[in-house]
């Protein structure tokens, strides 16, 4: 393995102890924050020799697969390790990607984690199946999730593109829930003033922000990446959807920027659709919690 920093010649092979740590180095030294740049290290080390990141022990003293020196070099020019490898790890569990697919984040698992709460209390008052639906999708993250954590509830996913909504069918073999190819906002009429729980990690980044990595700016599609000015047009688009599909009291939890954490839930009041509308910051974003108010006689 070579790179910028230290070269060994052929009888000095690398090791996969020696090329692990040479590629933590370097993924450092492209700017990659030390606890990334650790785990994708093991990430695209473990690929390479064909185990587990928890299995790479077991073959620390063997030659370091040439292919690993592609893989760094792909890293160190920002492209994520998960589409590197063709998947990635959420609570637990493991998610195909492919290319035009859009990365799961860190962030996302606290709105995962607050939807089984809130479905938890749910089967608690004696709801025998709650109704689930995620808006965009996405390779099927957190569809996928609640419907492995909660079983006992009916779980629906709708993405537009046809390469996440096939990656999204693929994550969720086994599960029960269900992916469709679709626009979110035309989701599951069907199910109009049924559902008990909506989430939705939409569009959310405004046009000419540059503010994020170069990881999601120059490799998440950006069909999932840009919403108009301020951000706001695919979370006015979510908010209505929302709010057709909810039943009274029914929860929408909806993924938005830090940036947004006094315009989302503006706009959510202004509409006067729900009885409560809240956001809060996640490790990396925000999350606004707003509940369902009384169905009017006139529609959504």
């Amino acid at each position: 393995m070579t790179g910028t920093g230290t070269r060994r010649t052929r009888a000095e092979a690398w090791t996969v102890r020696s090329a692990l740590q040479e590629a933590e180095r370097r993924l450092a030294a492209a700017g990659i924050d030390g606890a990334t740049a650790r785990a994708d290290a093991r990430l695209l080390t473990a690929h390479a020799c064909g185990v587990a990141a928890n299995g790479l022990d077991g073959v620390a003293e063997t030659p370091a697969p040439p292919v690993l020196e592609e893989y760094v070099r792909r890293r160190e020019a920002r492209e994520p390790a998960e589409l590197i490898v063709g998947h990635a790890w959420f609570m637990g569990h493991r998610f195909d990607l492919a290319p035009g697919v859009f990365v799961p984040k860190p962030e996302t698992q606290e709105i995962v984690e607050e939807a089984i709460n809130r479905l938890s209390g749910l089967l608690s008052q004696g709801k025998t199946s709650p109704l689930v639906v995620d808006l965009c999708a996405g390779p099927g993250t957190m569809a996928v999730t609640i419907a492995r954590r909660v079983p006992r509830a009916r779980v629906y996913g709708i993405e537009l593109s046809q390469v996440a909504a096939q990656a999204a069918r693929r994550n969720a073999r086994g599960t029960g829930a269900r992916i469709v190819e679709g626009d979110a906002r035309e989701a599951f009429p069907e199910f109009d003033g049924r559902v008990d729980l909506v989430v939705t990690n939409p569009p959310y980044i405004p046009v000419g922000l540059r503010t994020s990595a170069p990881e999601v700016l120059n490799y998440d599609p950006p069909l999932a990446l840009w919403a108009g000015e301020g951000g706001l047009a695919m979370i006015r688009e979510m908010e209505r959807t929302a709010g057709r599909l909810l039943a009274p009291g029914g929860t929408l939890l909806l993924e938005h920027g830090r940036y947004q954490l006094g315009s989302v839930p503006r706009l959510f009041r202004r509409t006067g659709r729900w009885s409560s509308a809240r956001s809060r910051a996640t490790c990396n974003d925000g999350m606004l919690a707003a509940v369902r108010g009384p169905a009017s006689p006139h529609g959504v």
